[in-house]
């Protein structure tokens, strides 16, 4: 039983060019010499075919305008070629940054670039605050605001030439800074002050943030030290406990001495036997003996004297 037998005993579904194909197959598969020449051929002369392994055409919507573009836009961003045009792009945006990475040169150019950014900042600065009151003394009408037009023209001129190298450098809140102040003052230059300030004082504040995070993240670990500490030798100190009382009560079962037995209780029959007791005397002698010897001391003490 062949392959096509099989298919058609399992009743699954078999193209019309199915022997072509396996064909092409088994001389890929004993890598014959004319295998490229069937595959071509199959290629060029492939028929047409409806079903499954027709794509379905692509029907544009003629009432839909931006919907194909979007998605067309998101398909190309997705691609690998996106990162490819965006790192071209970010070449030439970003060229001054790549130019400072150069040995030497790159530090030559950067401490030049700080010098003219910083002298150019402090000289519109300065232009843009004195133009006004310098103009306003003339004694004509309206000077003051000619002076704050001519001085709102001249940021409008040299603020997105610093803008433009500062972004190039990635020096991205110079670059906002300038790019701020194009707005006419007296609003532009509050705007940009603002934004400077709040710069600096967030990143304090985010300095700050990481080392109380820091600082409380070491008080907790120290304190779980302690807390470990104190439990366990709490625990040690109430085992240590606990051994020393097993030990005494063994050692006071050992030391109470043992208790004698009593002489059994007299029955009726003891009872009524006499009991003779000894004769209580007192000295070690008995009264009557006493007396008797004291009359034989006085008796020979009376002869004696007769005689």
């Amino acid at each position: 039983m062949g392959l096509r037998d099989t298919l058609e005993k399992h009743k699954v579904p078999i193209p019309d060019d199915f022997d072509e194909r396996l064909d092409i197959i088994v001389s890929g598969l004993k890598r014959k010499s004319n295998y490229k020449q069937k595959l071509e051929k199959y290629k060029k002369h492939r028929p047409t075919r409806g079903g499954a392994d027709e794509p379905p055409p692509v029907v544009p919507d003629s009432e839909d305008y931006l919907g194909p573009r979007l998605r067309w836009f998101l398909s190309a961003v997705t691609s690998p070629y996106a990162r490819t045009l965006l790192e071209g792009i970010f070449m030439v945006v970003f060229f001054i940054s790549y130019l400072e990475k150069i040995p030497v040169f790159g530090s030559i150019l950067s401490a030049s670039l700080d010098v003219i950014l910083a002298g150019g900042k402090i000289m519109i600065k300065s232009v843009q605050s004195l133009l006004p009151a310098a103009i306003g003394v003339i004694p004509l009408p309206y000077t003051s605001m000619a002076g704050i037009a001519i001085a709102a023209l001249f940021g409008f001129i040299v603020w997105p030439i610093f803008a433009m190298v500062s972004l190039s450098r990635k020096d991205f809140a110079a670059a906002m800074e300038s790019f701020i102040r194009i707005i006419p003052p007296p609003v532009g230059d509050m705007i940009a002050n603002t934004f400077l300030e709040g710069n600096r004082a967030v990143a304090k504040i985010d300095e700050k943030r990481i080392r109380l995070g820091n600082d409380v993240a070491n008080g907790l670990t120290q304190l779980s030290t302690i807390t470990n500490n104190v439990s366990s030798s709490m625990k040690e100190g109430f085992e240590t406990l606990a051994k020393q009382t097993q030990e005494a009560a063994l050692n006071a079962k050992n030391a109470i001495p043992a208790v004698p037995k009593l002489p059994p209780l007299p029955t009726a029959s003891t009872e009524s036997q006499q009991v003779t007791l000894p004769t209580v005397t007192k000295g070690g002698f008995h009264r009557r003996t006493r007396r008797k010897a004291w009359r034989t001391k006085t008796l020979t003490r009376r002869k004696l004297e007769k005689l």
